[in-house]
């Protein structure tokens, strides 16, 4: 089996053709949840990436020095057992092997760079499916989208459907909500459980609403430590006059979800 904790392969073919150890200049996204709704882009970003450790996974061992121009690739994220967590897909990729080395540098472009926190976020699901509620919490504010973008590169891949199940009651653990990527991060959990995912910002958290199926029509959420949220979301949304704490409320009341404060 391989060592590899990442693979590359080609958008339609498997098995992988590379494998490596570890690499440079992929985790290196720095955009807020607040950034992210208030100003959405559908700009793709370029990476250029270092990959050091490499291990050929197809059958032709000794190659070159050259460069590999493979189109459309997928940049997979692998367990300790080499089984794949998640992926990025890229295009345009481009790998430049010299001969004899033990790294490669890789440049694709994608349609969002990966954030800086999802590396040391992938690393806690690589043994096995985090079993700790608030794992994320350790993440410093700004970092936490990263927790964001992994769980939900993993709900992707192990569901059909994304959106975890509505319960009567849904008790939200409040205590770490410091802003508004911590929100979704403990959402996920208290609907999922550790590593669970429901959404990453306001608009995906209306589409969970809307598509999720519910045990009751009216679901109560218990907002614990209520307070924390109230200063950690108090900012206002750009061009608006309301707080993103009220955006979320009113988006959870025209879904149908009942907000009792504890």
């Amino acid at each position: 089996m391989s060592s590899s904790r990442y693979a590359l392969r080609s958008e339609n073919r498997t098995p992988p053709l590379l494998g490596w150890a570890e690499m440079d200049g992929f985790f290196v996204g720095t955009e807020s949840a607040w950034e992210a709704h208030e100003n959405p882009s559908e700009e793709p970003g370029t990476v250029q990436v270092t990959l050091r450790g490499l291990d050929w996974l197809d059958a032709a061992a000794d190659r070159p020095t050259r460069t590999l121009e493979l189109g459309d690739t997928v940049l997979e994220v692998r367990s300790d057992r080499g089984r794949t967590l998640g992926d990025y897909s890229l295009w345009d990729t481009r790998l430049t092997v010299p001969a004899g080395a033990a790294e490669a540098t890789l440049t694709a472009t994608i349609g969002a760079v990966p954030h800086v926190g999802a590396e040391w976020s992938w690393e806690q699901w690589r043994s096995a499916r985090p079993s700790q509620l608030n794992l994320w919490a350790q993440l410093p504010v700004g970092r936490r989208e990263g927790w964001l973008e992994v769980a939900q590169a993993v709900a992707l891949r192990e569901h059909t459907t994304p959106y975890p199940a509505l319960t009567e009651r849904i008790d939200l653990d409040g205590r770490h909500i410091d802003d508004l990527a911590s929100f979704f991060c403990a959402l996920g959990e208290a609907l999922a459980g550790p590593g669970g995912w429901c959404a990453s910002n306001v608009a995906g958290l209306a589409d969970c609403l809307r598509h999720a199926p519910r045990a009751t029509a009216r679901p109560q959420l218990v907002w614990r430590e209520m307070a924390v949220g109230e200063r950690g979301l108090a900012r206002k949304v750009e061009g608006d006059t309301v707080t993103y704490l009220e955006l979320i409320l009113s988006v959870l009341a025209d879904g149908s979800v009942d907000v009792v404060r504890a």
